[in-house]
């Protein structure tokens, strides 16, 4: 996720300022440092977020005798690439230089020339990227123009979080399906409120924004019915500048969600999901724009996953979930996840918390891949890829 000094595109200054890795300890060994710049780069494509739709996210450094030489990222689709802004930002010096990108460059003519002649023509001398790009336009036809024009190519550093990155991109070009993505902010003794029916800020406000970003590279965003009465969230991009919102999702059994919210009139109507109503509620919803799927019920209310493909079904293609701690529970009891992004604050809630999930889980039923840590203003955000979908995604990238 992108780091807290980089939530406007005018604050890049960090990217050139921050101490070169490989002047830390002598014995550093090269992977980290290429580790080091392309997560500069990870964390640039992040200002993206919500404006490259089609395109994925991709951010770039220009890197020579450890000085960041150029930086850049997709602002918005249709405009020039990360690789270009970043190679024209660092001028003659680009000369000589390691490039690192996100994702494999682009060797077609689309709404941009092909960036890999870009490269070519600037006399880059290496570049780094964690995974190809899956568009049949590339798939590996960017990295082998470059190997011909005897440009090094290492491909692999950062793999987790690139994955994460673009994972509705990636999942759709892979045909693996829509992704799910869980988002939780808890303090360090794990609670997501201070008592039950409380509404608390964990985060700071930069964390805040993160979330924001998040949303804006998904469809939708769901939550439970409980949630939605104690919190009263507005699940908006408000903190991001000119990107839509998604579509709200509520899981909610009963149907008890109240007609004339003004999710129901919105730009994009919200989803209720739920079985146990009588079907007046459910004319009562739809007939004030609302769209409701009838779905099957579990132990523990509704069939997470029944409900899920239901939402899939309306044509959404990624969905973020913002919890609470049952919805949280039923994803990963269900297995139904792709990445999880955790923040956690400095603070203690005590006995009294609530807990992140009404159900324990060890770490093989979890089944998650330390992908990324990030501080921000003081939070700390840990975020993990599903192992299921790292191993398929990488099987298809091959």
């Amino acid at each position: 996720m992108v780091d807290s000094s980089l939530n406007s595109p005018d604050s890049l200054r960090r990217i050139f300022e921050s101490e070169d890795p490989s002047s830390r300890n002598a014995d550093i060994d090269d992977f980290a440092v290429d580790g080091c710049f392309l997560d500069r780069a990870l964390d640039l494509a992040w200002l993206g977020a919500g404006s490259t739709h089609p395109n994925p996210l991709v951010g770039a450094v220009v890197v020579k005798d450890g000085r960041v030489l150029g930086a850049g990222y997709h602002k918005r689709f249709g405009e020039a690439h990360a690789e270009v802004i970043a190679l024209d930002h660092a001028g003659h010096g680009a000369e000589g230089s390691t490039l690192y990108v996100t994702l494999e460059p682009c060797s077609h003519h689309g709404s941009t020339p092909p960036c890999v002649e870009h490269i070519v023509k600037c006399g880059v001398k290496r570049v780094v990227i964690p995974i190809l790009d899956p568009d049949e336009r590339v798939n590996g036809s960017g990295v082998q123009y470059l190997r011909d024009n005897g440009i090094a190519v290492d491909v692999g550093v950062g793999q987790e979080r690139a994955l994460l990155l673009n994972m509705k991109y990636l999942k759709k070009k892979l045909n693996l399906g829509p992704s799910v993505t869980l988002k939780m902010a808890v303090t360090l003794d794990g609670r997501i409120a201070s008592h039950p029916g409380a509404r608390d800020d964990i985060t700071g406000v930069e964390a805040r924004r993160m979330v924001h970003r998040l949303r804006a590279v998904h469809d939708a965003v769901a939550i439970g019915v409980n949630t939605f009465d104690i919190d009263s969230p507005k699940l908006d991009c408000r903190l991001v500048d000119d990107v839509e919102s998604p579509v709200p999702v509520v899981f909610d059994s009963r149907l008890s969600f109240p007609g004339g919210h003004p999710w129901l009139s919105g730009r994009a109507p919200v989803i209720v999901a739920g079985r146990d109503a009588p079907v007046e509620k459910e004319k009562e919803l739809t007939a004030s724009g609302g769209r409701v799927v009838r779905c099957s019920l579990d132990e523990s209310g509704v069939d997470i996953a029944g409900a899920i493909a239901s939402v899939f079904g309306l044509g959404l293609e990624s969905v973020l979930v913002e919890g609470g701690a049952k919805v949280f529970a039923s994803f990963v009891r269900a297995g139904l996840w792709d990445g999880l992004y955790m923040f956690v604050s400095p603070s203690l809630f005590g006995a009294r918390g609530v807990a992140v999930s009404s159900e324990a889980f060890d770490k093989n039923h979890l089944n998650a891949e330390l992908a990324g840590v990030a501080d921000v203003s003081g939070d700390v955000v840990l975020s993990f890829i599903n192992k299921n979908t790292r191993r398929s995604m990488l099987e298809r990238l091959a």
